[in-house]
């Protein structure tokens, strides 16, 4: 009777935790991610020199989700290390720090901001809603975005 006992115990357990289980699966949101193509090969150079630059450091990694409505997007920035930005949806526009010509990319396409000092600013031109998703290496412990006065060509 002991040994039936312990039986009973035992399927009850796992089947506790097989509901648990089936509860947390059914409780994932499953996000598809950006996909997108480099714009050109200096995308890819920038990324590669960045990351070469963390060589050696401590680094975090993070990815952003960022989902803006027409207008909205980040003032004049920087970033402690390069920055992959994929756009998933709509357009974005990147303002230069260092001549402020305007760059648009729209859905598909991928770029990278080099970091390491290089302000620039960003926003959604429109229309819609434009989503960007942003992977960032950087120093340990520094924050994704750090702000930054306008540049001279700005004013």
């Amino acid at each position: 009777m002991k040994g039936r006992s312990r039986l009973v115990v035992l399927i009850v357990a796992i089947a506790g935790i097989a509901a648990l289980a089936a509860g947390t699966v059914y409780a994932i949101t499953v996000e598809v991610p950006a996909r997108g193509t480099f714009v050109s090969h200096k995308d890819k150079t920038n990324l590669l020199r960045g990351v070469a630059r963390l060589q050696g450091q401590a680094t975090d990694a993070a990815v952003q989700k960022i989902v803006m409505s027409p207008g909205e997007g980040p003032n004049w920035h920087t970033h402690a290390g390069p920055v992959t930005v994929i756009i998933k949806s709509g357009s974005f526009t990147v303002v230069d720090g260092d001549d402020c010509s305007p760059r648009t990319y729209t859905a598909g396409q991928v770029f990278v901001d080099e970091g390491f000092g290089h302000v620039h600013r960003a926003f959604n031109p429109g229309p819609g809603t434009t989503e960007v998703w942003a992977f960032y290496v950087i120093p340990e412990g520094a924050g994704l975005i750090i702000p930054a006065s306008a540049p001279a060509c700005a004013t």
